[in-house]
């Protein structure tokens, strides 16, 4: 640690691991002569808000067992096909090709069996050029072949060859037939659903401290502040210790919430084990599950509001979030990115409208509190927007890459589009634990441990003059739909 100032008269020591009255000695803490009771807890560990606990506003998923959890995804049966050829008269067609013109029949090459006889398909230009499937589709290959003609009064009309190019996307009007004594319709097209799956993990701590250091004062007092403003003074080594140890558990469990991966490998199988001979296991993080649906990047120092805004809007149209489904996004950044964000909304604030909620706001003793520190805004197509400056993104002990204008990290300047709204009645995003392994702590009493009525007689598991406390959890995340979900970064850190 640098110095903070000239009248800094010592530098803190770290340690990790059993603490003594001797450490206490060490670091100047049983000196009754200091004239401040109070100790700043400088460079405190920047955990901000944990997401984990942001996530419970949501419908936690709670599991009888930490088997692997599946969830089931299903594509919309409302979608555009990409042509793969174009025929006529079974030979493939030129830029010289005058397609579909008074009434020839040509053949239309698609991926999959999605269009049935009697449908009426467009392509790009829509109502320009409709045309009619006439015949069942045939196999061909992987592929299937559609007969097809021009739906048209005009025998001039045929359809350019730049319309019909490979990759150029048809979609279903409607099934157009004759009306008298028609025969068939059109039959429906379906979409099957997959199955995404993640695996539960589990972390633990653990922390020895021997019976002379209960209730022990110090000559310093701690000063711990809660999410609310809310102050603790801590006057024991025991006070401070116990802080400390759930804080750093709690930031640990974050930290696998969002920034676990997988060790699973390719045969289905973990190959690492613990101490106790078994397997190590580990699911598959809200980082790792997000990435794997979009990752944009953008030029270092130049932040395109407008492109963001589509990229949005892209993750939240009907073909992501369907009919009905809400549509809520939060847009996680650090301190910096969301400075840009708020910068680059001075030349487009037609783009979005500020909501204002009182519902954030807490009476305090001396004015005013907010309970989150996010802005909510309203995009151009009705998306509600969450701001949620994340102050893990500008922590410079996990973030190590600096970004090149030298303000903060690089991390400060993603942003994170974790769309939350419903999917198929549920949250996109939510926590998945385990039913009685949720959080827990335990602990193995010796001789003298804080927790028993301090008798002559008492239960005692080790013959230690001191005590061990255990906490774990077992916990997993699930992202219900990660392609309604995008990671987008500055260019630094592609």
């Amino acid at each position: 640690m640098q110095q903070v100032s000239p009248l800094q008269e010592y530098f803190p020591t770290e340690w990790a691991g059993l603490t003594t009255k001797n450490h206490l000695g060490a670091i100047y803490q049983t000196q009754p002569q200091e004239t401040s009771k109070l100790v700043s807890l400088l460079y405190k560990a920047n955990r901000g808000i944990n997401f984990s606990i942001f996530l419970n506003k949501f419908n936690t998923l709670t599991l009888p067992t930490d088997d692997d959890f599946r969830w089931r995804l299903q594509g919309s049966s409302k979608k555009n096909i990409p042509l793969v050829a174009c025929y006529v008269n079974g030979s493939a067609i030129s830029a010289t090709s005058r397609v579909g013109i008074n009434g020839a029949r040509f053949t239309l090459t698609f991926p999959e069996q999605y269009f049935s006889d009697t449908n009426l398909i467009v392509g790009e230009q829509n109502s320009v050029y409709p045309i009619r499937i006439v015949d069942i589709p045939t196999p061909n290959g992987l592929n299937w072949d559609y007969e097809c003609e021009l739906f048209t009064g005009d025998p001039d009309l045929y359809i350019p060859y730049a319309e019909l190019v490979a990759g150029k996307r048809f979609s279903k009007e409607w099934s157009i037939v004759e009306k008298t004594l028609s025969i068939k319709g059109g039959t429906p097209s379906y979409t099957s659903p997959f199955s995404m799956k993640n695996t539960f993990s589990m972390i633990r701590m653990q922390d020895t401290r021997p019976g002379n250091m209960i209730a022990r004062p110090v000559a310093f007092a701690w000063k711990a502040v809660d999410s609310d403003g809310k102050e603790t003074i801590m006057k024991t080594w025991q006070d401070y210790a116990d802080w400390e140890f759930e804080q750093q558990f709690q930031d640990m469990a974050d930290k696998l919430t969002n920034f676990a991966s997988t060790n699973k490998a390719d045969d289905g199988t973990f190959k690492q084990k613990g101490s106790s001979g078994f397997i190590i296991e580990q699911g598959a993080g809200l980082e790792e599950q997000i990435e794997s649906g979009n990752m944009l990047f953008y030029n270092d120092f130049d932040l395109d509001i407008e492109w963001l805004t589509e990229a949005i809007m892209d993750l939240t149209d009907d073909s992501h979030g369907g009919y009905g489904d809400s549509r809520e996004v939060i847009m996680r950044t650090g301190k910096w990115g969301a400075y840009n964000f708020h910068k680059s909304l001075k030349n487009y604030t037609q783009l979005y409208t500020p909501l204002r909620n009182m519902d954030m706001l807490y009476k305090t003793g001396k004015g005013w509190g907010l309970h989150e520190n996010f802005i909510e805004y309203i995009g151009p197509d009705g998306t509600k927007l969450g701001v949620m400056v994340d102050p893990t993104f500008d922590d410079r002990e996990r973030n190590k890459i600096l970004h090149p204008s030298g303000k903060g990290v690089a991390q400060s300047y993603v942003y994170q589009i974790l769309n939350v709204g419903r999917v198929g009645g549920e949250d996109n995003i939510k926590l998945v634990l385990e039913k009685g392994m949720e959080d827990f702590m335990g602990y193995i009493p010796g001789l003298r441990d804080p927790f028993q009525i301090q008798s002559k007689t008492r239960t005692m598991a080790s013959p230690e003059d001191g005590y061990t406390i255990h906490r774990a959890t077992t916990r997993g995340v699930m992202v219900k739909d990660p392609t309604r979900c995008a990671t987008i970064k500055p260019s630094v850190l592609a």
